[in-house]
């Protein structure tokens, strides 16, 4: 089943705690409890690996990485990584709402 059949487009404020909490469910379904590889590049909206090294050094990152012991790579616990998707679209609906003429 497609992830994105279950959640709904937030249109509305009360949409965003909803939101989350999809997002949540289905990443740690998808992912289990850390991102990374891949995944964790792909969830931040980084095209590379290399591109998401660079945010790093940068200190353009919005979750919180770290290291584990005996694994190569960076890591981010999905529960960050979701709620920061549902912060990102909130803030799109927010602004789409503003634009809005009343």
């Amino acid at each position: 089943m497609c992830i994105s059949s279950r959640i709904s487009p937030v249109s509305q404020p009360s949409n965003v705690p909803l939101l989350q909490q999809q997002m949540r469910e289905s990443m740690l379904r998808l992912h289990g409890p850390l991102l990374g590889g891949q995944a964790l590049t792909a969830a931040l909206g980084h095209r590379t690996a290399a591109s998401l090294r660079q945010a790093r050094r940068r200190g353009q990152v919005a979750v919180p990485l770290f290291t584990v012991p005996n694994r190569r790579g960076w890591f981010a616990l999905t529960l960050d990584v979701a709620d920061w998707l549902a912060d990102m679209r909130s803030e799109v609906a927010k602004e789409e709402r503003d634009a809005s003429p009343p």
